[in-house]
């Protein structure tokens, strides 16, 4: 087993307190993967597109708050907390911690996949998980099945009976795999609830990631812009006219 107590610290987000846990990569990959919780537990990890829709739909943030742990994602997320704390604070991005998972060995333990680019990409990570010996359960989560009640329900209850005693890896776009979350964190069962975006998508090899050097710059956005311009690039846009107000609200807390 495996638990350690984490510093935290917060980021008034339309003046609503948002509390970030602050492991190193590798005290977060290590809860997930050797502290078995009692219950459901939910890891969210935002960047500048949650805080812009943070700031758009301020119902989110009591389901944000309900998450067990949030990561910043994010370079500015990161940063922000950085100035915060006074001290560095070191980004845990959804799709290093896939990758980790999948290297690390499942030990027969359930893995749900939910979401990514369809079928083949699902079964791109399913056959890397169980190279490590995860026993692994694809669910595709086509929008109509998330979106009607009757069908949500029933996904939900496959999720969570599969992935009890190990994780689940949602990769259904924010918010609806938070809120899809929130959800499944009532059902019985227990286990890890990951929100990791495009993270299936990198690892079946479907998106490539941006280069280690702009990665390490805080740079990844351009090689995404480059990929899929018609898609990001008003995203993008909309995401930077969140941050300049959110560093406004927490100006006065830097260090």
């Amino acid at each position: 087993m495996y638990s350690k107590a984490l510093k935290t610290a917060e980021i008034s987000v339309a003046d609503n307190p948002l509390v970030f846990s602050l492991p190193t990569f590798d005290d977060a990959l290590a809860e997930v993967l050797y502290h078995q919780p009692d219950r459901w537990s939910t890891v969210i990890t935002p960047n500048l597109h949650h805080i812009y829709l943070l700031r758009q739909y301020p119902d989110l943030v009591d389901l944000y708050s309900r998450a067990d742990r949030l990561y910043p994602d994010g370079w500015p997320v990161a940063l922000m907390l950085s100035r915060i704390t006074g001290e560095p604070v070191s980004r845990i991005a959804g799709s290093d911690l896939l990758e980790s998972i999948l290297a690390a060995r499942g030990e027969g333990r359930p893995m749900v996949l939910v979401g990514g680019d369809g079928p083949e990409a699902l079964d791109a990570v399913r056959r890397r998980a169980e190279a490590n010996n995860w026993r692994v359960f694809l669910e595709p989560a086509p929008r109509y099945e998330v979106d009607d009640a009757d069908s949500r329900n029933e996904l939900l209850t496959r999720v969570a009976r599969n992935g009890s005693g190990g994780l689940v890896v949602l990769g259904i776009g924010a918010p609806k795999q938070e809120k899809f979350a929130d959800d499944l964190s009532l059902l019985p069962g227990a286990g890890h609830i990951l929100c990791l975006g495009m993270a299936i998508n990198f690892s079946a090899g479907v998106t490539t990631r941006a280069p280690a050097p702009l990665q390490r710059l805080g740079l990844e956005w351009i090689h995404r812009i480059i990929q899929e311009p018609r898609r990001l690039a008003p995203r993008y846009a909309r995401d930077l006219r969140a941050l300049v107000p959110t560093l406004l609200e927490n100006v006065r807390n830097f260090k």
